[in-house]
């Protein structure tokens, strides 16, 4: 008996399930959709596109997600957790409220609200993600990314670099046919410098460099240091939450000093103020420029172009749009950058546009995107001086335009060797050691003199990332292949379904409560912060709001929140 099996669109039955982009940031995160050929921006609950990439577990084990996790860091730092994208793709653990989490589980709670939001504003379900990841994320760190998806129930076949993502939403917002780019994504926590091009709806990335541990955190991390020497205190001997409070005081400052050229960082808590302008961050920030300037030369060195042949600097990320880095961008490159969108923006609109071409919408499935290997690939060979400290033997160089296939040759290092242990690297380093060891395969040989044997080693690696390694000895006729995974770091199939039951349990807050929590959450803040007088008028604003929602009266709990919002808001100017 023959079965013919008819795949339909879920749309012809009357059902839309809709792909989204998602950047997903070390400070903020975003989805978005595409809509006509447009990127459209998706609010969050509270009406907002940047939603904090914060988690925390409150009292009654509901997960909080964004603004109110964020007011929550200081007032319940046991609880809570910020900045975990830094460390996706290692074993780092994360404990809040005395449960366990990995940096992935905690990004899956992320992208489950970004999911709940998207689907309540399209009115439709989401099942698949497009999901933005620094050009320099490594093969790890790319893995763990399509892991918080899996955790958190979306479908993640594909990967956008985010300055590919950047230079898609620029392009299209420009209406230039063709243009050369030097994308500068400068976010909280990750910095990436790219040289992309676009011509005749293509968009090829031509060299990656960056920096996984560099951005906007270490400015606020600058300007809590240096308020401590100021009044004689030692930074790292702080408390934690002393340590936050501090740092989201320095926060404050540096948002301050992107709209004007002075404020002043006040803690109250410790009665102590330091005045700040742009002038004394910029010297502040020597070392971190430093850094940012040895990414763009090593962009640029890679690329093999000059600065006279590229036609926009485009700012992505947050942190580009601090003043004092735009002017060290324009003194460096002697070029003013350009803001095509908001930096904060852009890589998730073009995320936004990548998902509608996989949606295969007519008015831009014309376009296609390149992508290129942000690290080399290599394997070990023998160091005859320090036996014990194998060399790179690079295979596949940083910058090859994915898909990509290339193949060495090598042989066995000393009389009579029974067998070759090919191990697999990622990384840039002269030592393998000093490289991300991605596995290895072992390979029995025929016992022979040193140099006779030939075992042809050929790599592979494909546009979502995944690296086949095949090893061949034509001498015996065999072969063997794997494709690479670090199993130290990654679940098993059974491990991620049983860690995604495990996950559902834990309940986001329902979208109806958040603005009161959120406004409860900030309240906590900054009862924790204040003192006096100021600390008494937040206590009666939250009593009042308690009042309201014990009376279930709709109208008196939405005039207790404006309230207190007033009061807060004035509170925080002062």
């Amino acid at each position: 008996m023959v079965i013919r099996c008819y795949i339909l669109s879920v749309r012809q039955w009357g059902i839309t399930m809709a792909i989204i982009g998602i950047d997903l940031g070390t400070t903020n995160s975003l989805a978005c959709v595409c809509r006509e050929g447009k990127p459209i921006l998706i609010p969050n609950s509270l009406g907002e596109t940047l939603t904090p990439s914060v988690v925390s577990v409150d009292e009654n084990g509901e997960i909080c997600v964004g603004a109110v996790a964020k007011e929550r860091l200081i007032s319940h730092p046991e609880a809570s957790a910020a900045s975990f994208k830094r460390y996706m793709g290692t074993n780092k653990v994360f404990t809040l409220a005395g449960e366990k989490f990995t940096p992935q589980e905690l990004s899956s709670f992320v992208l489950r609200q970004l999911k709940e939001d998207a689907e309540r504003f399209l009115g439709e379900e989401v099942t698949e993600a497009v999901i933005s990841v620094p050009a320099y994320f490594n093969d790890n760190q790319r893995y763990a990314t399509k892991e918080a998806g899996r955790l958190a129930g979306i479908h993640v076949e594909r990967l956008v670099n985010e300055p590919s993502a950047a230079a898609l939403a620029a392009s299209r917002i420009s209406g230039e046919d063709e243009g050369s780019y030097l994308v500068f994504d400068f976010g909280g926590g990750t910095l990436d410098v790219s040289l992309v091009d676009y011509f005749d709806n293509i968009i090829e990335i031509i060299a990656v460099s960056g920096d996984n541990r560099l951005g906007g955190d270490d400015f606020d991390e600058v300007i809590a240091r240096s308020f401590c020497a100021h009044h004689q205190m030692e930074f790292d001997t702080l408390d934690r939450q002393a340590k936050l409070a501090l740092l989201r005081l320095s926060e404050k400052c540096k948002r301050e000093l992107t709209r004007q050229d002075e404020t002043e960082l006040v803690w109250e808590a410790e009665d102590k103020r330091m005045p700040l302008n742009n002038l004394v961050l910029a010297g502040l920030g020597q070392k971190l420029f430093d850094r940012i300037s040895q990414v763009i030369d090593r962009a640029l060195h890679d690329s093999g172009r000059s600065m006279e042949e590229i036609d926009e600097i485009v700012l992505a990320g947050g942190s580009s749009k601090m003043p004092v880095v735009a002017l060290y961008l324009q003194t460096l490159l002697k070029r003013r950058p350009t803001m095509a969108a908001s930096p904060d923006e852009i890589v998730a609109m073009g995320a936004g546009v990548y998902a509608g071409i996989k949606e295969r919408r007519q008015d831009i499935r014309d376009l296609v995107l390149t992508d290129i290997c942000p690290f080399s690939l290599g394997t070990n060979v023998v160091n005859y001086v320090d036996g014990g400290n194998p060399i790179m033997s690079t295979v596949i160089e940083r910058n090859s335009v994915l898909p990509c296939s290339k193949t060495g040759y090598y042989t066995n290092s000393y009389d009579y060797q029974a067998k070759i242990d090919i191990g697999i690297y990622q990384g840039e380093a002269y030592y393998c050691k000093e490289n991300l060891k991605l596995g290895n395969i072992e390979m029995e040989i025929l016992p022979c003199k040193k140099g006779e044997a030939c075992l042809e080693v050929s790599f592979t690696y494909d546009i979502n990332g995944i690296l086949e390694v095949e090893v061949t000895d034509h001498q015996l006729n065999q072969r063997k292949r794997k494709v690479l995974t670090s199993e130290k770091l990654r679940m098993s199939e059974e491990e991620i379904n049983r860690r995604l039951e495990e996950l559902q349990a834990y309940k986001l807050m329902p979208c109806g409560g958040i603005r009161t929590k959120m406004i409860m959450a900030r309240g906590e803040r900054l009862f924790a912060q204040l003192l006096g007088a100021r600390r008494q008028q937040v206590a009666i604003a939250m009593q009042q709001i308690e009042w309201a929602v014990k009376s279930r009266n709709d109208q008196q709990i939405s005039k207790a929140l404006k309230e207190a919002k007033e009061i807060f808001d004035r509170l925080e100017e002062s």
